[in-house]
């Protein structure tokens, strides 16, 4: 006659293998978490670059119209940077329809050369606006909240007076690199639609 013995040992993990699996699931979550900021940092140029082929596509939609792009206003005699800010409300101006700046809505028998790019539609979709308001009006701002910059010179510039690299326009972000301005080391994080010199 055999007798049968019971198996007295259990189906459990140990201690230690669920030490290890903790572990791990630990490792790979830090490893995600660290990698989430570039994640975003990318997703937010991304839509940075898409908006300023929206903003050209309609600054050639305009000149087209026009004969001529939008000029920043004749008083502009600052630094390239707060030129380019200005330029941000011409954009603003002449792009969303909104002419008369008042109200931030679009005005009457204004053409639309960028849509959602009014202050009033933009502040709808507050998550990521398009537009702010500022205590002189509207201006274009990118995915960070930094204001879109454009320099356009008038025709028959001289080549000393020019303040664009392009023969066009200028159009960039600082993409969230808020420094110096004059500092190659924070323009070379800039999104522009020219070639870095």
């Amino acid at each position: 006659m055999k007798i049968r013995r019971k198996n007295t040992l259990s189906g459990g993990f140990s201690l230690v293998e669920l030490l290890v699996v903790i572990s791990i699931i630990v490792i790979l979550a830090s490893l995600i978490i660290a990698s989430l900021p570039g994640i975003q940092n990318k997703a937010n140029r991304n839509q940075v670059q898409n908006f300023m082929a929206e903003l050209e596509s309609g600054l050639e939609k305009y000149q087209i119209d026009h004969g001529i792009y939008p000029q920043n206003p004749s008083g502009s005699n600052g630094d390239r940077d707060s030129t380019g800010i200005e330029g941000a409300k011409v954009l603003y101006q002449h792009l969303s329809g909104d002419y008369l700046m008042d109200d931030g809505k679009v005005d009457p028998d204004e053409k639309i050369y960028v849509l959602r790019l009014d202050y009033w539609t933009s502040e709808r979709n507050s998550k990521n606006p398009r537009s702010v308001k500022t205590s002189d009006g509207y201006t274009i701002v990118d995915t960070y909240g930094s204001p879109v910059r454009y320099i356009a010179d008038p025709p028959n510039i001289s080549p000393e007076e020019r303040k664009t690299f392009n023969p066009t326009y200028d159009l960039w972000s600082t993409a969230g690199n808020e420094g110096d301005p004059d500092d190659f080391s924070v323009q070379a994080n800039y999104i522009t639609n020219w070639q870095s010199k």
